[in-house]
């Protein structure tokens, strides 16, 4: 089970990346049949959502607490580095306001594994009993 949750973890974030950086993520045949506004919020809220999973993911797997800020810090630069990148392909633009919504996300993910069932404590390094 932890390790399905560490390949689900990576299968999204691998698919979101190809997303992010792909020149038409969504074919046109969808977003033509959406309003600017309706595009907008489920782009949007594609960001906030995917990151808040990623988080809950990363959150649920049993790692010291090393292994764990280094994910939540691989998580907030990704979103750094994807809107960067989208800079340079043909068609998209970075946006600091995707940022700041895939940090959103990050901590709604953060507050709903702390929602979840309680679950016991694990030692933050093995010398710990």
């Amino acid at each position: 089970m932890v390790a399905s949750r560490g390949l689900l973890f990576l299968l999204i974030l691998a698919l979101w990346t190809w997303k992010l950086l792909e020149p038409i993520p969504v074919p046109a045949r969808i977003t033509q049949e959406l309003s600017d506004v309706a595009r907008f919020l489920l782009a949007k809220g594609l960001h906030l959502a995917v990151y808040a999973i990623l988080m809950l993911l990363a959150m649920s797997l049993p790692l010291p607490a090393f292994g764990r800020c280094f994910l939540v810090g691989l998580l907030a630069l990704h979103g750094v580095a994807t809107e960067m990148g989208q800079t340079f392909i043909p068609g998209r633009t970075g946006s600091i306001v995707d940022v700041f919504i895939d940090w959103l996300g990050m901590g709604v993910g953060a507050w709903l594994y702390r929602l979840g069932p309680p679950r016991p404590m694990r030692p933050s390094h093995p010398g710990n009993p």
